[in-house]
């Protein structure tokens, strides 16, 4: 109890901290832009504006469609459901669990083809890393200062490819919280979707895009992992299989979320000159309140994948509201 309490204060301050973060950026991030519009006046710089619209159609375009694939998923996956959650007479019960294995199975698939798709597009970037299967530096962000970190040249596809993925954030966040059974992660959810908005948002605005793009795909690429591992806690399969693939989410989400991203943005503040100390402010604390819930994300990785693979137990860190409840009445 005491923990969860601990938690809750911790996801709190995060999100207090995020907030303060956001606003401190929204106001200082346009002087980036008239100073870094001096240098390069012919580079395009997107207004806010331009951004809404775009994200506001793809949002409405993958908010339809992600329910409607979840909802075939959702008809279909009787066929691997595991029997103790199929032959619960509460129907009621049962399409939860119905409903939260069609989600993970769509993540799993959505995170799948945009880590693959991003790939072919940040492939021909020079400082998209080895660290990241790519064939570049990412000193190379820095060699040559706002002019290859900002004014770098983007690859086809590379602006759309992003607002799909700040597009996608809103249209998820929407039905964590107004769509998608409660669940106990509701609060940190909120917080990682918040979080995940200002820093796609404004990285693009101000053309922060070239650490941002990296940041995305080291976060869809760990995604697949979690999403599949989740799906299979839910799925008929060998107990074999089911610890495996916790091994390896737990290795890929500690080499892409601690490690890669903690050079990430190490290297940002680091190597990169910053002549706005309130704007760096900004990002300093978003981004390392984003690695603070990887670490928390961390220890709880740690202990689900010693119980699957020392007692063959296989535990969702999310769990429903009201399940949680009888859990406690349970344990009094």
């Amino acid at each position: 109890m005491l923990l969860k309490q601990k938690d809750d204060l911790l996801f709190a301050g995060l999100i207090l901290a995020t907030f303060f973060a956001g606003s401190l950026i929204s106001i200082q991030v346009k002087k980036y832009i008239d100073s870094l519009y001096k240098i390069n006046p012919n580079y395009y710089y997107p207004t806010f504006l331009e951004i809404i619209k775009t994200t506001t159609i793809l949002t409405f375009i993958l908010f339809i469609g992600k329910l409607s694939i979840e909802r075939i998923l959702f008809t279909f996956n009787d066929i691997i459901l595991l029997d103790k959650y199929k032959n619960n007479p509460d129907k009621a019960e049962k399409n939860k669990y119905k409903r939260k294995l069609a989600i993970y199975g769509l993540k799993f698939f959505h995170y799948l083809i945009l880590t693959i798709h991003s790939y072919f597009i940040y492939d021909k970037l020079d400082f998209f890393p080895k660290e990241l299967f790519g064939h570049g530096n990412m000193d190379n962000m820095y060699a040559k200062g706002v002019h290859s970190f900002c004014f770098f040249e983007r690859p086809a596809l590379f602006d759309l490819h992003y607002l799909i993925n700040l597009a996608y954030t809103f249209a998820d966040l929407f039905c964590v919280v107004f769509i998608y059974d409660k669940q106990t992660d509701i609060l940190v959810m909120t917080f990682h979707h918040f979080c995940t908005i200002i820093l796609i948002a404004f990285s693009y605005y101000g053309h922060f895009d070239s650490i941002g793009c990296l940041i995305l795909f080291l976060h869809n690429f760990s995604d697949i992992f979690v999403y599949l591992g989740r799906a299979f806690l839910y799925a008929k399969l060998p107990t074999i299989l089911k610890q495996l693939i916790t091994v390896v989410l737990l290795i890929s989400f500690m080499y892409c979320r601690l490690y890669v991203y903690g050079r990430l943005i190490y290297g940002f503040f680091a190597y990169y000159n910053w002549e706005n100390f309130h704007l760096k402010f900004g990002f300093q604390i978003t981004l390392v309140a984003m690695y603070i819930l990887h670490c928390t994300w961390t220890y709880k990785l740690i202990r689900i994948v010693y119980n699957s693979v020392t007692k063959s137990s296989f535990d969702d860190s999310r769990k429903f509201v009201k399940e949680k409840e009888i859990e406690k009445i349970k344990q009094k």
